[in-house]
């Protein structure tokens, strides 16, 4: 009798907790995050870094109030995390120092995280900059 090949599981505990984490943390509000993320986080961001230099503004949630992120994909190896999702909403309030103009917002975004102890103690976020400016009316 052949014994069953024993099958690994998807995820360790620690990559299981750390999606939970993740997972809470793109649930939470902006300022809801702070609770995910230690102290002394270290955040890289381009895409939409570039505007918030570029305006000498930064991003602020009341830009697009209605934000809602749809997670299309997201996978854990070790302490990382990797996400993809899509911004929506609306265009109703200043962002990057550019003033309402209605419009549907819809910009694909990356993050990976890496966290120690439950936190995100680093982050990498790569954004459709390009959508984001046309939709502002910075680009044609």
């Amino acid at each position: 009798m052949l014994a069953e090949p024993r099958i690994a599981p998807l995820h360790t505990e620690e990559e299981r907790r750390n999606l939970e984490v993740i997972r809470a943390l793109r649930r939470a509000t902006v300022e809801g995050r702070r609770a995910y993320t230690a102290p002394e986080a270290v955040v890289h961001r381009r895409g939409m870094a570039h505007l918030a230099v570029r305006s000498g503004r930064p991003y602020r949630p009341e830009g697009i109030p209605d934000r809602y992120d749809e997670v299309l994909a997201m996978i854990a190896k070790g302490d990382r995390v990797w996400a993809v999702w899509t911004v929506r909403g609306t265009h109703a309030g200043t962002l990057f120092g550019q003033a309402a103009t209605g419009r549907p917002v819809e910009v694909l975004e990356v993050g990976i995280w890496r966290l120690s102890g439950g936190k995100v103690v680093e982050a990498w976020f790569f954004a459709d900059e390009y959508a984001l400016a046309q939709t502002l009316g910075i680009l044609p």
